[in-house]
């Protein structure tokens, strides 16, 4: 079977079992592992030796795992199991996050209202982009400031939501040229990702903009507002509190003070 092929078939493979967005980051992981291999045989070693290169690139620890899972479950599908050296951990340092004033000017550079409710509701709520785009209309709970969730492995969850957050959600809601139940409609993962980088761009920020900065900017403040980790671990929905103090641990000697943070 030629690569052409087999990357279709496991696409189909894929696509019935996992989300669109995961699929598509998938096959793009492929494809690429694909064009490095430039007529080689894929195997364990010309995979290895790809994953070489990425480290040798310096390359994100998260970008290299998501490429090396992508190759190890193609190969799973063909009922093949290998082994890949390359991170499994990813090298935390102070993580990077966005000021106040830093989110004021991301919406001011927002150009129509689907933007500024990305970067309001994003930060406002901490959200994961997936979080975000499997967001029905009937779960705002409008009165009670609350949006119901599916996190990842299909947990439900209750987060906090800002009336600044709920006011950029009707203004969205309210511009959409479409009405599905579905707050974003059939907009996917990629697409947030590319606005979300062109917001960025705009604004000029010190920092990358990728969607994650968000999150750990919320978490952030809230810690540098008074929260405990705990407070942060259950408005981010980590399973562990281990995961928020591996994270954010290094933040938890600020005085508290306060929880989430008015903006």
């Amino acid at each position: 079977m030629d690569k052409v092929s087999s990357l279709r078939e496991f696409e189909l493979y894929l696509s019935a079992r996992c989300r669109p967005s995961t699929t598509k980051v998938y096959v793009h992981a492929l494809k690429l592992w694909f064009s490095y291999l430039n007529g080689s045989d894929p195997s364990q070693r010309t995979a290895q030796s790809y994953i070489d290169s990425l480290i040798k690139m310096k390359l994100s620890s998260s970008t290299i795992n998501l490429r090396g899972h992508a190759i190890r479950r193609w190969f799973k599908w063909r009922g093949k199991t290998i082994e890949l050296d390359y991170p499994t951990s990813i090298h935390l340092g102070d993580p990077e996050y966005l000021t106040i004033d830093e989110i004021g000017r991301l919406i001011a550079v927002c150009r129509t209202p689907l933007e500024r409710m990305l970067v309001i509701v994003l930060f406002d709520t901490a959200i994961r982009i997936s979080e975000l785009l499997n967001l029905y209309v009937d779960c705002i709970d409008w009165k009670r400031k609350l949006i119901s969730i599916t996190r990842k492995g299909g947990k439900s969850d209750l987060v906090n939501v800002s009336d600044r957050g709920l006011q950029a959600l009707r203004d969205w809601l309210d511009a959409r040229a479409f009405n599905t139940e579905k707050v974003l409609g059939n907009i996917e993962y990629y697409d947030v990702w590319a606005l979300i980088k062109s917001i960025g761009k705009r604004a000029n920020l010190r920092v990358k903009l990728r969607p994650h900065l968000f999150r750990h900017s919320r978490a952030i403040h809230m810690l540098m507002n008074g929260a405990a980790l705990t407070d942060v671990q259950q408005h981010l929905g980590h399973r562990s509190i281990a995961t928020t103090a591996n994270v954010y641990g290094r933040f938890k000697a600020i005085d508290l003070k306060a929880r989430i943070p008015k903006w």
